[in-house]
């Protein structure tokens, strides 16, 4: 697939993207700081603008053990997938090619989702031709540090409710010996804990966005494009 470079329109505070540099594709880890910060809506809102909108090909791998996304799955999408799992199994016995088989996965308004996964199962997920691989990765506690730093681009979500602001400052001392972490990361706050943010993020020399509310993960309004844009790095204000 293309990775994006920028360049200035004329008169325009925007950047908008040339595709003149190929990736074969592009993995976003999303961590949340807490739990129930929202990281698996906003990996299902991705994952479903990637997939409807840019007609990317994607995959959402929940990397963390609450099983959420295993709850999406109708009953009669569950035993077709587990039909067509096994008998990508045996196919894949007789073949020797094991590489589509080792994973359980669904697929939903064209995303493949991959419940419940195994960090080390990610490296052999990149070679199965996706454009764009969206990390659940759950909150930072049960989260695999090193999986989110291999990430090309780290989403950071949580809140700057004045009981929950601490949860942002663990990250921050976490994850600041690491690397840099003005360098391919965005910094994201649930709505309506946004007022409180300017002090936050002068502190830490870093820009944040209010995520806005999404009614339906599965249908996104057009309203909320550009927010979806900037998080795929197609543009940048």
């Amino acid at each position: 697939m293309f990775r994006p470079s920028y360049r200035r329109k004329e008169g325009d505070g925007i950047f908008y993207f040339d595709r003149n540099e190929t990736k074969a594709h592009i993995t976003i880890g999303i961590l949340g700081c807490h739990p129930g910060a929202g990281v698996t809506q906003l990996a299902i809102s991705l994952s479903t603008y990637c997939a409807s909108r840019r007609r990317l090909r994607t995959a959402c791998l929940e990397l963390h053990k609450r099983s959420e996304l295993a709850r999406l799955i109708p009953e009669s999408a569950l035993a077709a997938s587990i039909h067509r799992h096994a008998l990508q199994c045996s196919k894949a016995a007789d073949t020797a090619d094991t590489s589509k088989a080792e994973f359980f996965h669904f697929r939903l308004h064209g995303v493949d989702y991959y419940p419940n996964l195994a960090p080390d199962a990610v490296p052999r997920l990149l070679n199965m031709g996706y454009d764009y691989l969206i990390l659940d990765l759950g909150s930072l506690n049960e989260s695999a540090a090193a999986e989110f730093l291999r990430c090309d681009r780290k989403i950071v979500l949580g809140s700057l409710a004045l009981w929950k602001a601490w949860s942002y400052e663990e990250f921050f001392k976490q994850f600041d010996s690491f690397t840099n972490l003005g360098e391919g990361y965005h910094y994201l706050v649930q709505m309506g804990t946004f007022q409180n943010h300017s002090v936050f993020s002068r502190q830490h020399s870093i820009s944040m966005q209010e995520v806005p509310f999404i009614k339906n993960p599965f249908h996104i309004e057009k309203e909320h494009f550009l927010f979806f844009d900037i998080l795929l790095s197609f543009y940048s204000l």
